[in-house]
């Protein structure tokens, strides 16, 4: 994908489905489809979510009847990949779309027919775009293509009034050069439209200069890792927060970069896939995925992260986390049944423990709770699990079990299901437990 190895085991592993996860109590299936999604939430507060059926972009919409569902567009060729989902203050949504390999980038909008907005010509491929709304409520779109000489070119695509495009061309000459496609995500700072740029090693945020033109100003640089795949950005005031995944020779990780008066950048999962980045009164929260691989099969747990690191886990690929009025948080679970949808009435704060010795012995906490069923599972790989224990909570959140002693490595999982917004917190072990 992209003319990169590393960008295709990212895509790879974030486009497999974790089959074996059951729907939780109180969610709401958006869709069976096990696929990728992407969530959106209007000014209203109610969610939209863009799927894809075979090559048909499709958005859901919920409503007081339940969620409606229509076609955005058909993908012009196999293996398209969601990019990115906006919805503008008229409760329009409008859902960036490209294909596997970077040789095309369309929108999906109104008509129900994707816009072709760039094709590159052979030798060239385009990088994971970003997509968000301008300081008029309106779509604006970032893409970078590089060329086999690594070369690339970075562009800024608005729309107007009558909902015409305009592509803006933001660095001339093939710079930066780079051996990955760049990554790029628009942001409105200051009412003005910057785009962040991703290529190897390093990251920039490109803005307009007062007297026509683009600058850039350094955000990252490494010598031991580089950016891939989507990037997300925010910005309050002065402050702009970026975030991606950041690939080394060892590991996948999630970078957030604070630039400000100074460049600050943490690794805020150890290990993990970014998925989603927006502020709070000026603050970061993002959403990510980690994994573990067990019998060539992937499983998921979804991971809830600040500038401190993450701060609640889920049962289930995340796919998007979004606030919504009234300080709700907003989240979308790709599960056995499909792409469920949650609602919480305020930042999760919800986290689970858990323990298993060799000889089977279950340990745990749920912080945050007293009452309630803590699940236990065997994962088992080749999307399968079984459930191994039904424990009641005590009174200080604790729970224990006993399952028999694993005569081989052994995977776990606990999960407790929140009883108000059925959000399925978790805790899945990294290692496997047992002999071998």
């Amino acid at each position: 994908m992209h003319e990169n190895s590393r960008y295709v085991k990212l895509a790879w592993i974030g486009l497999v489905s974790a089959l074996a996860l059951p729907a939780p109590a109180r969610a709401e299936i958006v869709s069976h489809t096990t696929g990728p999604g992407l969530l959106a939430v209007a000014g209203d507060g109610s969610p939209r979510v863009a799927f894809l059926s075979n090559r048909d972009v499709v958005v859901a919409r919920r409503t007081a009847a339940g969620w409606t569902v229509a076609r955005a567009g058909r993908a012009t060729s196999r293996n398209p990949v969601l990019s990115g989902l906006v919805v503008d203050r008229a409760g329009r949504s409008s859902t960036l779309v490209e294909a596997e390999n970077g040789s095309w980038l369309a929108l999906a909008g109104r008509g129900g027919k994707l816009r072709v907005v760039s094709r590159p010509s052979r030798g060239t491929s385009l990088g994971p775009a970003g997509l968000a709304l301008d300081a008029a409520g309106r779509p604006a779109f970032a893409y970078a293509l590089r060329q086999r000489s690594g070369k690339t070119y970075l562009r800024l695509v608005t729309t107007d009034a009558h909902g015409r495009l305009h592509t803006h061309g933001i660095t001339k000459g093939g710079f930066p050069s780079s051996a990955i496609v760049p990554g790029a995500a628009p942001v409105l700072v200051r009412r003005q439209l910057h785009v962040v740029e991703t290529y190897t090693n390093a990251a920039i945020d490109w803005g307009p200069k007062a007297g026509g033109g683009w600058e850039g100003q350094f955000l990252f640089a490494s010598i031991s890792g580089s950016p891939a795949g989507r990037v997300g950005a925010a910005a309050s005031g002065p402050s702009l927060w970026s975030a991606w995944s950041e690939l080394t020779s060892e590991t996948i990780s999630v970078l957030l970069t604070l630039s400000a008066e100074t460049q600050d950048t943490t690794t805020v999962v150890d290990h993990g896939i970014f998925v989603s980045l927006f502020l709070d009164a000026g603050q970061p929260e993002l959403g990510a995925y980690d994994w573990v691989e067990l019998d060539n099969a992937f499983v998921y747990a979804g991971l809830l992260a600040d500038a401190r690191g993450p701060f609640a886990e889920l049962d289930g690929r995340l796919e998007g986390y979004a606030p919504a009025p009234g300080g709700k948080r907003q989240l979308l679970l790709s599960t056995g049944s499909g792409l469920e949808w949650f609602e919480a009435p305020a930042r999760p704060s919800t986290r689970v423990s858990l323990g298993v010795d060799t000889t089977g012995r279950i340990t745990g906490s749920v912080d945050g709770a007293t009452t309630g069923t803590v699940q236990v599972y065997r994962e088992l790989g080749n999307t399968q699990r079984e459930l191994v224990a039904s424990t009641e909570l005590g009174a200080d959140g604790s729970f224990s079990a006993q399952d028999s002693a694993p005569t081989s490595p052994t995977l776990y999982r606990a999960v407790y299901v929140d009883p108000v917004s059925g959000i399925p917190y978790a805790s899945l072990l990294r290692t496997p437990v047992g002999p071998g």
